[in-house]
């Protein structure tokens, strides 16, 4: 339960920052080597990529957007990152399937289940790796129309949505970032 600036939860409860802690770490990471004079450099954290900068040439990076079929590191799309940060969630790497139902851990906050919609993946292109952790579960918790509708509200966050029969949805301005 919220009240004003508190949240007050149950004897037994508690927060789990786990949807975002790997996207703030990069962020700390990223603005350390910065602080450093780092000027060039592509940072992997799995689903997270964050760039400073470009490349030495002055050519933006090339991230692979994970083929949803295929085995890791097979890509089905290619974003360009120019210094911000790419972060992708999907279903198909933390996960098992039984009876025909795909298990994975993102989860529905309403039932505490594998959310059961269209998507295979969500990816988001941002600056924040942090808030491209958060944004790309609740973007694939709310299915491709309604995420699609919260990204497009949001100023310097654009989204590509991969179905699970592989249609590809884009926000108004992804389609800039995709090189192939």
């Amino acid at each position: 339960r919220m009240e004003e600036n508190t949240v007050l939860m149950p004897a037994g409860m508690m927060i789990d920052l786990g949807g975002i802690a790997k996207g703030y770490i990069a962020d700390r990471v990223k603005a350390w080597l910065e602080e450093r004079g780092v000027e060039h450099a592509i940072l992997s954290f799995g689903g997270n990529i964050v760039a400073i900068g470009k490349k030495p040439d002055g050519s933006d990076w090339k991230v692979g957007v994970q083929d949803i079929d295929k085995p890791t590191g097979e890509h089905m799309l290619v974003v360009s990152n120019s210094g911000g940060s790419t972060v992708t969630s999907g279903i198909y790497e933390r996960g098992f399937e039984l009876d025909g139902v795909r298990y994975h851990h993102l989860l529905n906050p309403k039932t505490g289940w594998p959310e059961q919609n269209e998507l295979a993946s969500v990816t988001i292109l941002s600056e924040s790796s942090m808030e491209g952790d958060a944004l790309a579960t609740a973007a694939f918790v709310l299915g491709t129309e309604e995420g699609l509708t919260l990204i497009e509200g949001l100023e310097g966050i654009e989204a590509v949505f991969i179905a699970r029969d592989r249609q590809v949805t884009y926000s108004s301005g992804a389609k800039d970032y995709v090189i192939q």
